[in-house]
């Protein structure tokens, strides 16, 4: 029993190291400049295989009923947003075919099945989102396009963003759907209190829709990513910004839905619902000068 212990502790030991020196490479060194990696899903996929294939080396004998320990260090994907439903069944998923792969008593075409589901998933996975590395020199142009990056595969290129069904609330806790914005177009903009470049471009962006205030086509809603509730109230009532302010009770969920990887970010939202990101408020501006100057 204590052989067991000590495997289980092993295991659980090396996928923790696994997920957090993997994390911090790819997310926070991002050595390859990959845009946008903390919204890649192979990322997290990769790692939890690599974790469970170690650790399953370690624990080949061990016996099953003890084995779901070893997903413990799972927990770390809720860190970095990725611990949501239906996604940490895909990390489950592969997690145990990668301990299948490595497991005694197992037929070989059984174990080979199992490295071909799990090799299948992170392949779908990775070639379902695109994969851009960033130059030097890499920016958005008016038209929110990256420009001056290499483009290793984009299946989703002509892909058509719309909003989705969302519920978001105003300072008075009243829901409000995101998908309820059609008729006309609305400049969104995702911030919090805690974001210093969210705060340092707010007065830019008061300016920004002082401008277009009096167009009837154009509507400002401003967005927090705030936990603090009544921090947010609090700077909302103090500096009575213009536009509709509304805040996401389900940060991770919101980042989730609109894909977003960092604030401030700015979404240009059409009449049809269909939108465009924009990371540069003096992008975001050329962009609607462009459309309605």
């Amino acid at each position: 029993m204590k052989k067991i212990v000590i495997k289980i502790l092993l295991g659980i030991l090396i996928t923790v190291v696994i997920l957090v020196i993997g994390f911090y490479v790819f997310l926070f060194l991002n050595p390859l400049q990959i845009y946008e990696e903390n919204l890649l899903k192979w990322i997290p996929l990769f790692l939890g295989i690599m974790g469970m294939f170690f650790s399953g080396i370690i624990n080949r004998k061990t016996p099953i009923k003890f084995l779901p320990f070893l997903f413990l260090p799972y927990i770390i994907f809720d860190l970095f947003s990725f611990f949501y439903l239906p996604f940490i069944f895909v990390l489950l998923i592969v997690g145990v075919g990668a301990l299948l792969v490595v497991r005694t008593g197992i037929r070989v075409l059984h174990r080979i099945l199992s490295g071909i589901v799990v090799l299948a998933i992170l392949l779908y996975f990775m070639f379902s989102q695109p994969l851009i590395v960033l130059k030097e020199n890499s920016q958005m142009d008016d038209q929110g396009r990256l420009v001056n990056s290499v483009t290793i595969w984009n299946f989703e290129e002509d892909k058509i963003l719309r909003i989705p069904n969302h519920i978001v609330y105003d300072l008075n806790d009243t829901e409000f759907n995101l998908k309820s914005n059609i008729g006309k177009t609305y400049l969104i903009t995702f911030w919090a209190t805690w974001c210093p470049p969210c705060m340092e471009e707010k007065p830019r962006l008061e300016n920004f829709k002082k401008e277009f205030i009096q167009n009837p086509e154009i509507k400002f809603i401003d967005i927090s990513l705030d936990k603090d509730v009544d921090k947010w109230k609090h700077f909302i009532q103090e500096k009575e910004p213009l536009g509709m302010q509304l805040i996401s009770k389900n940060q991770k969920e919101t980042k989730r839905l609109l894909q977003i990887g960092a604030i401030p970010i700015h979404f240009i939202v059409d009449a049809n619902g269909e939108y465009k990101k924009y990371y540069s408020l003096n992008t975001t501006l050329m962009a609607l000068r462009k459309q309605y100057k």
